[in-house]
């Protein structure tokens, strides 16, 4: 009787694995560049370095919170999975008062955010960091309220998350 009750559970857990493979899932990929929740107070990173005439005007990707993963994030949702992938683009052309540096049109938008990253202006009120490591690990640079500077050679095109400290 034991070995019946044996074969029963194996051949519904075999029907059940079937059933769960042969479901598609529905996943949903979205893309943003704005990451943040206010109009004027965000940390921007960029595509490109400063120009010669220390500004900032390429693409970018503005933020005031923590992002573990520049590479963006997934969540379950009833109907499937929902995944966010950050990206440059130009957010409007939007300003900055550090002297002129703008989110521009220019070649990067459309390009993934994680280990693509030149700069960064900080115009949100909290401090940000810069990491090498998805997470928040590694090899890190702080940008203060209203810095505005290019990445250190080790971060340069190797960011992988920032923090809001």
């Amino acid at each position: 009787m034991f070995r019946i009750a044996r074969a029963a559970l194996g051949l519904t857990m075999a029907a059940a694995g079937i059933i769960a493979v042969g479901t598609p899932a529905n996943a949903t990929t979205v893309y943003s560049s704005d990451s943040c929740s206010s109009t004027t107070r965000c940390f921007a990173i960029f595509y490109n370095s400063k120009q010669n005439i220390g500004i900032f005007y390429s693409s970018c990707f503005i933020t005031n919170k923590s992002e573990y993963s520049h590479e963006g994030y997934s969540m379950p949702t009833p109907s499937g999975l929902y995944t966010v992938r950050y990206q440059f683009d130009y957010g409007n052309d939007l300003e900055f008062h550090d002297a002129g540096s703008a989110c521009r049109p220019s070649e990067g938008s459309g390009q993934g955010v994680k280990n693509n990253a030149a700069g960064a202006v900080n115009e949100d009120s909290a401090s940000h960091r810069v990491y090498y490591n998805t997470g928040y690990g590694g090899t890190y640079q702080t940008y203060y309220p209203g810095d505005s500077k290019n990445l250190i050679a080790a971060l340069k095109n190797e960011n992988a998350s920032s923090e809001r400290l």
